[in-house]
């Protein structure tokens, strides 16, 4: 009996070519942007699930309270947090840290003693059970032993090919920043793309100097730090013991500062999707939210096709309906009927899986590269998408399909050999709900569409306070020289660039825009004579505010021949307010932390610019005189279009002065837009399936009008014999239409509304929800239903009548 169904069903396949080519390429469209959305949420919530006892594997991250208020949330903690959580809580087994400042230059010598440099920023510190705490596989050397002394290295296997080619890296030398000697003791495999952690070249900790005194270090706050807990263990348990902890190991320092930092946990599964907001991270995390829309898009986008196929399926119900009747007189009973069209639409769900499979297989590559995501070809075929599919099949029949089956079922079968089915005057019902629900989530899809787009302008546009246009920026030298011949380079270097007309002004700083600052230090004033107020500190010298075009708001710069400016400092409006000072003006004079050995006089107040991605707020900021012209960072503007001219003039001449440097550069503003990364990411993503949600909307409205006209046939055939227009026909078929989109704008705008507030509350600074996105997405909607309600209903309304009107 299957089978026959199913050869029934293959037969009614090829009768009706077009309308099985309209519902499978809904369907097929609707599941292959769902399974590509899926695939993409997959990939990010499986995020370091592969390492041992990841559920039991937690980062100790900290919130700081300043004036009973959060004043900053750390992902890195106190060099001693992770050997004291170690000792005084049983909960925990093991603790690892990672400290970020392996960067910089490394070394390897040839053969004929030359040495090759590299430029590092993928290099870390890290404690000896570093391999034991994490899944990653080390494909040479002893896991217990690799980082186990110090000047011990360890690299990646592709670092290994760069910098030894075939030869055994083990117990070959690398120079670290030119004078520490490292000697490579393992060669772990590449890390994964779905983790957190990317290192390239990882030493031992105990490298450090000063690595005894890390187990008391209660004022370094670099350090990432893991713990895994004992079996039983729960997150809250462990964050209930975490909270009080910081409290009898600073309670001095609290007291003192009027302030309080509490520890707490983030599963090693959650760091990815679970980072939004916490300052000097190890690198761009993705954000739960974003992941959470995009899963109602694929659950959208699925709904709308299966709408689509339940509506053209009840618009061929009449063609249908003279077969349904002949079967009932000869004897088949409402249950076959039943099982018969719910075999129909398991095989239009199950072709357009295996199609959709086989499309996401085919434009995998080509879809990583055009919305900058990773798609595994493991993972598509894998256990979890398979069974996925499968139960998305069986759901697929019955959503889609037994609707339409009751339909059909239940027509009287005199009343169908007759051809009286009515004229298709029916109340509001299901099939009218399920119109306004794919309108509704059309409309939605649509609006979010136009705010995304205009959120993304937005922060690209925004005033940053500080001109990043045309920056050239170079990685400061940081290796092999003394502090004398170092300065010494550094005037000749900055002369030779002075001296290129291509080039206007040259400045030296400790950090610049698009590099998240981690110095931050607590500062006194007359306002707050015993708390210490922490502000973020950054090194620059006398020509940072002008080439940067920093707004000068009160007061001056430093100057280079005024001594005084090394106990002098320039704060900007947010430090002025965050140490009491009413206004800038009152600022200028005033000592920073005054009757102390480190006072400082201000001299200056400068406007407030974003130093990171305008996600965060303002932070406040003191900036302090660099004289002896030790930076990490050398900028220059570029007055020319012909940057590979410049680059290629500013390369010789730093391969004259620092020739045991790598030359490391990069344009301010395309590195300040990297921080945007993961929100142009979501912005490709969103918009292209939303434009594919829409796309699959318009062939469910094809297949409401379908079945409009199939219903209004034999009415629009007398109409015509009356003498009615085709205009008047087209009005007539599109008004009960015009009523379907009107309901579905007054549920989208406020449900629109809704859920672009909640996405906008995790950016600091917001775009406004203006009208025009309401009106346009209105607008867009209505074109849409227009072009397509025209297509069919002229083409109904030029029909001949007669051949609507005859009894057949």
């Amino acid at each position: 009996m299957l089978k026959n169904y199913m050869l029934v069903s293959l037969r009614n396949f090829r009768k009706q070519k077009g309308y099985s080519f309209i519902n499978l390429s809904g369907l097929i469209v609707g599941i292959t942007a769902c399974l590509l959305i899926s695939l993409h949420v997959l990939e990010e919530i499986t995020y370091d699930n592969f390492h041992p006892k990841a559920d039991k594997t937690y980062r100790v991250v900290m919130d700081m309270y300043g004036q009973g208020e959060l004043k900053t949330k750390s992902a890195p903690v106190y060099a001693a947090v992770g050997p004291n959580l170690l000792t005084d809580l049983p909960e925990v087994e093991m603790s690892a840290r990672i400290l970020p400042f392996g960067g910089g230059v490394y070394s390897v010598r040839q053969d004929d003693g030359t040495l090759i440099r590299y430029n590092e920023d993928k290099a870390v510190l890290a404690d000896e059970n570093f391999f034991d705490m994490f899944g990653f596989k080390l494909i040479d050397g002893d896991r217990q032993n690799v980082l186990s002394q110090p000047s011990q290295i360890v690299v990646s296997e592709s670092t290994a090919r760069r910098y030894f080619g075939n030869e055994n890296p083990i117990g070959q030398s690398i120079f670290w920043r030119g004078t520490t000697e490292l000697k490579v003791t393992g060669v772990f495999e590449d890390f994964p793309e779905n983790s957190h952690m990317q290192f390239e070249l990882i030493t031992s900790l105990k490298t450090w100097g000063g690595y005894e005194d890390f187990i008391s270090n209660w004022g370094w706050y670099d350090f990432y730090t893991f713990v895994k807990v004992a079996d039983g263990v729960s997150q809250d348990a462990l964050d209930q013991k975490l909270e009080t902890y910081l409290d009898g190991k600073k309670a001095e320092v609290y007291a003192q500062r009027g302030i309080r930092e509490v520890l707490w946990s983030q599963q090693v599964g959650d760091v990815h999707l679970e980072s939004i907001g916490l300052s000097w991270d190890m690198g761009e995390n993705g954000g739960g939210q974003q992941i959470y829309f995009l899963v109602i898009i694929a659950g959208l986008i699925l709904i709308i096709a299966w709408v689509n196929y339940i509506n053209l399926a009840t618009a061929r119900a009449i063609k249908r309906a003279k077969e349904v009747g002949v079967r009932k007189v000869v004897g088949a009973g409402k249950s076959n009927l039943l099982i018969q069209f719910l075999v129909e639409s398991f095989l239009y769900n199950l072709f357009a899986v295996l199609a959709s499979l086989a499309l996401v297989a085919l434009l995998r590559p080509l879809i990583n590269q055009a919305m900058d995501i990773t798609l595994e070809q493991s993972l598509l075929f894998g256990p979890t998408v398979l069974g996925g599919l499968f139960i998305l099949v069986l759901i697929g029949t019955l959503c889609s399909g037994l609707y339409p089956a009751l339909v059909l079922t239940s027509f009287n079968p005199v009343a169908v050999l007759k051809g009286s089915l009515g004229n298709g005057k029916k109340k509001f019902g299901f099939r009218q709900l399920l119109v306004v629900f794919q309108f509704t989530a059309s409309i939605t899809l649509i609006l979010g569409t136009f705010l995304v787009i205009k959120q993304l302008n937005y922060m690209r546009s925004y005033d940053l306070g500080i001109d990043l246009e045309q920056t050239l920026v170079l990685q400061a030298p940081s290796s092999g020289t003394s502090d004398d011949d170092l300065q010494n380079r550094i005037q000749v270097f900055r002369n030779m660039l002075e001296g290129m007309p291509e080039l206007e002004g040259f400045t030296m700083s400790s950090s610049v825009p698009g590099i998240e600052n981690f110095s931050i230090s607590g500062f006194n004033s007359k306002y707050y004579p015993e708390e210490l107020r922490d502000c973020y500190r950054v090194g620059i010298d006398d020509d940072f505010i002008q080439l940067f075009d920093v707004e000068l708001i009160a007061g001056r710069s430093f100057l280079k021949d005024m001594l005084t400016d090394t106990a002098a400092v320039v704060l900007n409006e947010v430090a002025v307010k965050h140490m009491g000072f009413s206004s800038p003006e009152e600022a200028i004079g005033e000592k920073i932390n005054p009757n102390r050995p480190n006072e400082s006089t201000i001299i200056g107040v400068v406007g407030n610019y974003h130093q990171a991605t305008i996600k965060q707020g303002l932070d406040p900021v003191i900036f302090s005189y660099n004289r002896r012209r030790q930076a990490a960072y050398y900028a220059a503007k570029i007055s020319t279009n012909d940057y590979a001219g410049v680059l290629s003039k500013v390369e010789n001449a730093w391969d004259e002065i620092y020739p045991d440097n790598p030359f490391d550069f990069f344009f301010l503003d395309e590195r300040f837009d990297r921080q945007y990364k993961a929100d142009q990411q979501f912005n490709t993503v969103f918009i292209g399936f939303a434009g594919l949600a829409i796309f699959v909307a318009c062939l469910g409205l094809f297949g409401l009008v379908s079945f409009t006209t199939e219903q209004s046939r034999k009415e629009i055939g007398i109409r015509k014999v009356l003498g009615a227009s085709s205009q008047k026909l087209v009005l007539l078929l599109a008004k009960d239409y015009a009523k379907l989109i009107l309901i579905s704008i007054m549920l989208a705008f406020p449900l629109g509304y809704y859920l672009m507030q909640e996405w906008l509350k995790s950016f600091a600074y917001q775009t406004r929800i203006g009208v025009e996105i309401f009106v346009l997405g209105g607008l867009m909607i209505s074109v849409i239903a227009f072009i397509t309600v025209s297509f069919k209903s002229f083409s109904a309304a030029n029909g001949n009548p007669v051949s609507a009107l005859r009894d057949e």
